[in-house]
């Protein structure tokens, strides 16, 4: 079901965002646990792979930190294809989001992870409606959609720009993680 999924997620033109590079969701058949980022930036769409820029380098050495790998998590994000601004990374927007929240939906679905991560403001706002990631880092938001709890956490991104301030925060985040 994953790899129809996949091939489905690979001609998606809902939105206009597919016009800038998509990346489909990384899984293994054994994964527990999902984390859902913002969109995919310049490196995940020439490498066809979430979560392995700058950003999901920081991440996944974070997460040995839990003995937590790449091959325990569906990696998949608030969007699939690449949001760009003034030819750099570009935000998402809410109608984007919401045409790209059924592919989340259908993965985490199929896979049904024990928990998710939610990484940044977009990928909580996707999935719950709620803002402020700094107020909810670390916290459980149950949804009544899902069967499973997601555990809000600032985005690795936010740590590599403003290491000394999010650091600790990225890593309240991964332990609450880890905790529940």
């Amino acid at each position: 079901m994953l790899e129809l999924l996949d091939y489905q997620i690979s001609s998606c033109t809902k939105c206009n965002l597919h016009k800038n590079g998509r990346c489909k969701p990384s899984w293994s058949p054994t994964a527990e646990y999902a984390v859902i980022g913002e969109a995919p930036g310049r490196d995940e769409i020439l490498k066809g792979k979430p979560f392995i820029g700058r950003a999901g380098q920081f991440l996944w050495f974070m997460m040995k930190e839990y003995n937590l790998q790449r091959e325990q998590f569906l990696v998949i994000n608030s969007v699939n294809c690449r949001p760009v601004s003034g030819g750099k990374n570009g935000k998402p927007t809410e109608t984007e989001q919401k045409m790209c929240r059924e592919w989340v939906r259908k993965y985490l679905k199929v896979l049904n992870p024990k928990k998710v991560i939610l990484l940044g403001e977009y990928a909580m706002f996707s999935l719950t409606g709620k803002r402020g990631i700094t107020k909810y880092n670390g916290k459980t938001i149950v949804s009544d959609e899902f069967n499973m709890p997601f555990v809000a956490c600032v985005h690795p991104a936010y740590a590599t720009y403003n290491p000394d301030e999010a650091i600790p925060i990225l890593m309240e985040g991964i332990k609450s993680f880890y905790e529940k």
